[in-house]
């Protein structure tokens, strides 16, 4: 009978921090142009693409580009529209995240990153990208954040699933409060990375 009330006030204690934490996150869910995806209730970390926080406004001066090549869990290559030589290639970082790294050393979950988000942009995917105050990093690699052409942010998605970090880097840091409360809620939950390193 203890057992079955101490269960009982657990899983009713784990309801309650999750309330308060998805109420904390959507105060972060008001910051301009982006809104809250109360449509998918039906969410599951495992599937690429869906998570509670899987949307929010893609801006207007968004422009359409082409999957090239993912290299890793943060990092690919866009095709120019209209172009197909190899040159042609754009080398994107993308803004607000980092996952694990797979070279030199493979880290724990890099792979599972990278195959993420190759399952989630095949080559050849079209998708909206825009930038943020800085439009290019001290390596050359174009700073992006890129949404899905039906308006799913990609870095928002592999921070709430759970395969990327949120990552502050000033003055490109528009989105920081949203990818730090998505990562909060996948900490918590031990989605991805958090449950598996």
């Amino acid at each position: 009978m203890k057992r079955n009330v101490k269960g009982r006030l657990l899983l009713a204690s784990v309801v309650l921090f999750i309330v308060v934490a998805f109420a904390f996150a959507s105060e972060f869910l008001e910051l301009p142009g982006i809104t809250a995806n109360t449509a998918n209730t039906n969410s599951s970390v495992s599937a690429p693409g869906r998570s509670s926080f899987d949307a929010f406004d893609r801006p207007a001066d968004a422009t359409l580009s082409h999957v090239a090549y993912v290299h890793d869990g943060d990092t690919l290559y866009l095709q120019p529209d209209g172009t197909s030589a190899r040159d042609d290639q754009i080398k994107v970082r993308l803004i607000g995240i980092d996952t694990p790294e797979l070279r030199p050393v493979s880290e724990c979950f890099g792979a599972e990153a990278r195959d993420y988000l190759r399952a989630m942009l095949p080559e050849g995917t079209a998708v909206w990208i825009t930038t943020d105050r800085e439009a290019v990093d001290q390596y050359g690699r174009s700073l992006l954040y890129l949404w899905t052409t039906d308006d799913r942010s990609v870095n928002l998605d592999l921070v709430a699933n759970g395969y990327a970090e949120a990552l502050n880097i000033a003055p490109s840091n528009t989105y920081w409060k949203l990818f730090d409360a998505a990562e909060s809620v996948a900490r918590d939950s031990n989605a991805g990375l958090w449950g598996s390193c």
